[in-house]
């Protein structure tokens, strides 16, 4: 049976070729030298730009952020603000995608199955900061990827794309839950009937303390397609998913062992028709 499963540690990796970004100004909440999604250790930008207006001066200071007006990407800094090393303060900028892997240094290292029973964990550590003001971990923020599940083949019904669901989730207690609906293709004329899917996700620090899911606009990020995700605020933190289905007389089951007890058609691989995609994306500032 083929088991065709993506889960992956973010959402971009099609995306890395696919978008150029380079220093813009301030305004635009771009960094120059930054680490991202995939560039690591620390560093912490500004938005390109910037300077003095063209002024040769190399040891005036005009906005007195401490950082000359000659290297100062963020001229106008508000009096009192701590800067990064190149004049930016967190007030003059806005999150971007990090959009290659691993970022800023860090160690990554999956364990478990989305489709079985404790689900899959990945855990961060080693995160080295820099002079980065916020670190953001996004949910499902490939907009070239449906994020979901599928039983029947590949995901290409939009009823198989997950949907956050509010009345299951606890966003404050670090609790991301998304359903769906698919079908699941069994042998002869067994036909397609119809399943619920469920993705649960948890998030949580080093000390395993919960971390605070919200909407990506509370967050004051501009996310490419994902809706929720978190603020890392250590240099390391664990997320914990899991995904399920079930029918019109079953319980929640973790969905490859769902899967496997079917009377699915034998194509000759392990997890056959079952597709599934999940993954997450940084952004920073």
């Amino acid at each position: 049976m083929k088991r065709s499963r993506r889960a992956l540690p973010f959402a971009l990796a099609s995306l890395a070729v696919a978008f150029a970004f380079s220093a813009a100004s301030c305004a635009k909440g771009t960094t120059g030298e930054v680490p991202d999604a995939g560039r690591g250790g620390g560093g912490g930008g500004g938005g390109g730009g910037g300077g003095d207006g063209g002024s040769s001066c190399t040891t005036c200071d005009t906005d007195g952020d401490g950082v000359t007006d000659d290297k100062d990407q963020c001229p106008g800094t508000p009096s009192g603000q701590p800067v990064n090393a190149v004049g930016c303060a967190d007030s003059q900028l806005t999150p971007k995608l990090e959009p290659s892997f691993p970022p800023y240094g860090l160690t990554w290292t999956p364990t478990g199955d989305l489709g079985r029973a404790g689900g899959l964990t990945w855990t961060y550590t080693g995160i080295n900061r820099g002079s980065l003001f916020h670190i953001y971990w996004i949910i499902c923020d490939d907009p070239a990827t449906p994020c979901g599940v599928s039983l029947d083949g590949p995901i290409d019904n939009p009823a198989e794309k997950w949907i956050f669901d509010g009345a299951d989730s606890d966003l404050t207690n670090g609790k991301a839950v998304f359903t769906n609906t698919t079908s699941i293709l069994l042998a002869a004329d067994g036909g397609t009937p119809s399943l619920s899917g469920r993705l649960t996700v948890t998030i949580v620090d080093e000390s395993n303390a919960p971390i605070p899911f919200a909407a990506v606009a509370d967050l004051g990020v501009t996310a490419l397609s994902g809706n929720y995700g978190a603020e890392i605020k250590g240099t390391g933190f664990k997320v914990i998913s899991l995904i399920e289905v079930k029918d019109a007389t079953s319980a929640w089951t973790p969905y490859l062992d769902y899967y496997d007890a079917a009377a699915t058609p034998d194509t000759g691989d392990a997890g056959g028709n079952a597709t599934v995609s999940f993954g997450g994306s940084f952004y920073d500032k």
